[in-house]
């Protein structure tokens, strides 16, 4: 396993299916010049280009990442937070420390505030399942997401956070499993299950990010979470 870099865990709380979309890299050209430079200007000035070049990431405008979600099948626009979104899943849903919120993409689109920055946030057609996507020039955007995401992961699931649904406690169980989707520059796969008032439950989610992009997708329906969950993201980071 590659080392992963830490972030420290997010504060901002907040509580599929065809296509292919192209992207928009965002780089840098360099000029021309009369003047013939000097070895040492040449390295300076290619050693510029490639920094420059480094810092930014391929990732998709605000229309692109609103028509991918259309394309597959997770209509935009209807939700303003992500707060909203997850409250039309999982209503009442509290968390002790709402940082263990993070894998289902609560917050994200906090970090969408630059003009080279998107976010977009919807439920599956069916409802089954929520995604949310950040996607920015600047890949340690993505990066932080995924780290507090992965983070919130490791340290939610010692059971010492309390987790209620409409003030009813649940019994939560939560660990991580394989991934199954390909050409991401990292992501993992996680399940949950427990009861509410006796009522089994499972959800399973996948976070992953690819250049300058960050999706959390999560499926609650136990019948087809396990199967519709990477399908979905595969084709989200497909689109990418």
């Amino acid at each position: 396993m590659t080392t992963r870099r830490r972030s420290a865990r997010s504060t901002v709380v907040g509580l599929a299916l065809t296509g292919v979309l192209g992207l928009a890299l965002a780089g840098c050209a360099g000029g021309e010049t009369l003047a013939t430079p000097d070895a040492g200007a040449s390295a300076t000035s290619d050693a510029s280009a490639t920094s420059e070049t480094a810092a930014t990431a391929e990732h998709l405008s605000s229309d692109e990442l609103t028509a991918l979600f259309d394309t597959l099948q997770f209509p935009p626009g209807e939700y303003a937070t992500s707060a909203e979104l997850l409250s039309s899943i999982y209503p009442g849903l509290t968390v002790s420390d709402p940082s263990c919120l993070a894998p289902f993409g609560a917050g994200w689109e906090s970090a969408a505030t630059a003009d080279d920055a998107a976010a977009e946030m919807a439920t599956s057609n069916d409802r089954s399942m929520t995604a949310v996507v950040v996607s920015s020039a600047d890949p340690e955007q993505a990066q932080t997401l995924f780290a507090d995401a992965e983070e919130a992961l490791a340290t939610c699931a010692d059971g010492s956070q309390s987790f209620e649904l409409s003030g009813l406690p649940i019994d939560l169980q939560l660990e991580t499993i394989p991934a199954t989707v390909t050409d991401t520059d990292e992501s993992v796969s996680w399940r949950a299950t427990g009861e509410v008032a006796g009522a089994p439950f499972t959800l399973v989610g996948i976070t992953a990010v690819h250049e300058g992009t960050a999706i959390a997708l999560v499926g609650w329906d136990p019948e087809t979470s396990a199967d519709y969950v990477p399908t979905a993201t595969q084709m989200f980071i497909d689109g990418f």
